[in-house]
C-alpha cells in the first residue's frame, strides 16, 4: 500500500479552509479595512493612472463591489476603517540626501502630484466618497502596511477584533502588505477577491494565491455577504457614558484620579485578560545577584512582592487567565554587544564592574530562585533586551491571538522594567491594571512615585487583596 504524502493534502487545498476559518468568524469581532481607494489609482484622470488599476477595477467591479460590501459591514455592526497613502503636504516629510528623500523627489520629478496629503489625488475616490460616513475612521499611512506608523492596531484592540476584512487596492502591494502584517500579528486577515485590484488580473490572481495559501482566507463578495448574515454577535456599545462634571471635578481636586471614577472591574474578564509577571529574576530579587546594590532585593522583601506575585498567578491559574513571564537579558556570550557601537561602548563599561550583568544563559538572569519551581510548563516565558516587554519580542501576538484586552501588571522594578511596560500596553489600547504590592523598586518613594504616575493617566493601580478577590469571583 503507497504510503500517503501529507504535502498533497495541501496541493490545491487552502490550509485555512481545512482549519475551517469561517467558524472562527462567525464568533469574532471583524473590522472591514478599505484600503487606498483614494483619486490617484481609481481615477482614470488620476496621476497613477498609467498603472490602470482604474481599468482593472472596472473590469472586476471592485468599486461596484465595495458599494455592497461597506453598507452590509455597517448594517451587521462590523466597524469600517479607511486608509489614505500620502506623504506631509509640502514634502516635509522628503528628507533630501536619505534614500527615501532622493526616491519621492525621483517620482515628483515625473509626477509632481504623486501621493501629496490635501490633493484631490489622495482623496477617497469620488465614486466612493458618500460611502463614508462621519463615524468611520479614517486613517492616513506613508507606507504599504495600514499597521506601519499609524494607529489601527489601536482601534483593533478598542473593539476587540480578531478578524480584519481587506479590500482596496492595489492588491499586491497595499493590500497585500497589510494582509501578511495581520497574519504576523496574529489577527485572520480575509481578502474580498473582487473588491480588489491592481495593474491586471494576472498580478491580481497571483497575489490572491499567495494570500490564500498560507496568509489568510480569500472569499467572494457574494460568500462574504453570505457569511456576515450569520454572524451573531452583541453589538458594540453604541452610546459615550455620562459623567457629572461637578462631582468629576470635585474629585479631583480631593486627589482621587480618573482611575478612581472609571470602574476597572468593568474591564477585567477572564476570557480577555492575561497577567504579565516582569523581570522576577536573580539580579533584580536575590541579594548575591549581579544589580544587588539597586536593593530592590531588599525592598522586595520588606513588602513581600514575591508573595504578592504568586498569589496573583495563583488566583489567575485557577480562573484560566493566561500567565506571562518576562525576563530581561542579553544573547549569551554578548552576541548582540557590538564593538565600536554606544550600547556596546555601554555593555563594556557595565560588565567591566559585573561581568554576568544582562547576559543571556546565566543564574543572574535567570527566574528568581524562589519562582522557578512556581513556573508552569504551559506558561510562556518572553525574553527580551530592553525595558518594555512589547520591544522587538512576540508578546503583542500572542495576546492578540488570545483576544486579550486588558493586562494586569506586576515585578520588578515598578520604575523602569514594569513601567514601561506599562505605558507601550496603555498607548497600544490595554486597559492597563497594576498590582501596586506584587511590584518593588530600589526603595519605597521610587516606588510609590512610579504607581502615582500611572494612577493618573496610565491605568488603575489596585492592591493584590482586591484583585486576588475580584478574580476569584469571577
Amino acid at each position: 500500500m503507497a504510503q500517503h504524502n501529507p504535502t498533497d493534502t495541501l496541493k490545491g487545498t487552502s490550509l485555512f479552509e481545512i482549519a475551517q476559518w469561517q467558524e472562527h468568524f462567525k464568533r469574532s469581532r471583524a473590522v472591514l479595512l478599505v484600503i487606498d481607494a483614494q483619486n490617484d489609482v481609481l481615477d482614470e484622470k488620476g496621476t497613477l493612472n498609467f498603472w490602470q488599476v482604474w481599468k482593472h477595477a472596472q473590469e472586476n467591479r471592485a468599486v461596484e463591489n465595495l458599494k455592497r460590501v461597506v453598507p452590509a459591514c455597517r448594517q451587521a455592526g462590523i466597524p469600517v476603517i479607511w486608509a489614505k497613502q500620502y506623504r506631509l503636504a509640502g514634502g516635509r516629510d522628503v528628507f533630501p540626501g536619505t534614500w527615501d528623500g532622493d526616491s519621492l523627489s525621483l517620482i515628483r520629478t515625473l509626477i509632481p502630484d504623486a501621493f501629496l496629503q490635501d490633493t484631490w489625488e489622495t482623496e477617497i475616490f469620488d465614486d466612493l466618497a458618500d460611502l463614508v460616513d462621519p463615524k468611520d475612521i479614517v486613517i492616513g499611512k506613508h507606507g504599504s502596511s495600514m499597521f506601519e506608523g499609524t494607529n489601527l492596531e489601536k482601534y483593533l484592540r478598542n473593539v476587540g477584533a480578531g478578524v480584519i476584512l481587506t479590500t482596496g487596492f492595489l492588491t499586491d502591494f497595499c493590500v497585500e502588505a497589510t494582509v501578511r502584517s495581520a497574519c504576523d500579528k496574529g489577527y485572520l486577515a480575509v481578502t474580498v477577491r473582487d473588491a480588489c485590484a491592481t495593474e491586471n488580473e494576472g498580478i491580481h490572481q497571483k497575489a490572491l494565491d499567495r494570500m490564500e495559501r498560507l496568509i489568510g482566507p480569500v472569499v467572494s463578495t457574494d460568500d462574504l455577504l453570505s457569511l456576515i448574515r450569520e454572524v451573531r454577535l452583541p453589538p458594540l456599545p453604541a452610546e459615550t457614558r455620562e459623567y457629572d462634571l461637578e462631582e468629576i471635578g470635585a474629585r479631583i481636586a480631593d486627589g482621587v484620579s480618573l482611575n478612581d471614577i472609571v470602574d476597572w472591574k468593568k474591564y477585567l474578564d477572564r476570557e480577555k485578560t492575561a497577567l504579565l509577571v516582569v523581570d522576577p529574576q536573580n539580579d533584580n530579587l536575590h541579594e548575591k545577584g549581579s544589580l544587588n546594590f539597586i536593593e530592590s532585593w531588599r525592598h522586595a522583601k520588606e513588602t513581600g512582592a514575591v508573595e504578592n506575585v504568586k498569589s496573583l498567578v495563583e488566583a489567575c491559574r485557577q480562573k484560566g487567565i493566561k500567565v506571562f513571564w518576562i525576563k530581561q537579558n542579553r544573547l549569551p556570550g554578548g552576541k548582540d554587544i557590538f564593538p565600536g557601537t554606544l550600547d556596546g561602548r555601554m555593555m563594556d563599561w557595565i560588565h567591566g564592574m559585573l561581568p554576568e550583568a544582562f547576559l543571556g544563559g546565566t543564574w543572574d538572569t535567570d527566574i528568581y530562585d524562589e519562582l522557578k519551581p512556581f513556573l508552569r510548563d504551559d506558561e510562556i516565558l518572553i525574553e527580551k533586551a530592553g525595558w518594555s516587554a512589547f520591544e522587538a519580542t512576540p508578546l503583542e501576538r500572542y495576546l492578540n491571538l488570545l483576544g486579550t484586552n486588558t493586562l494586569i501588571l506586576c515585578g520588578f522594578l515598578t520604575d523602569f522594567c514594569v513601567e514601561a511596560t506599562a505605558r507601550s500596553a496603555s498607548d497600544r489600547g490595554y486597559c492597563t491594571i497594576v498590582a501596586s504590592d506584587a511590584c518593588a523598586a530600589s526603595n519605597q518613594e521610587d516606588h510609590e512615585m512610579a504607581l502615582a504616575r500611572f494612577d493618573r493617566l496610565i491605568g488603575p493601580v489596585v492592591s493584590t487583596r482586591p484583585l486576588v478577590e475580584f478574580i476569584n469571583g469571577l
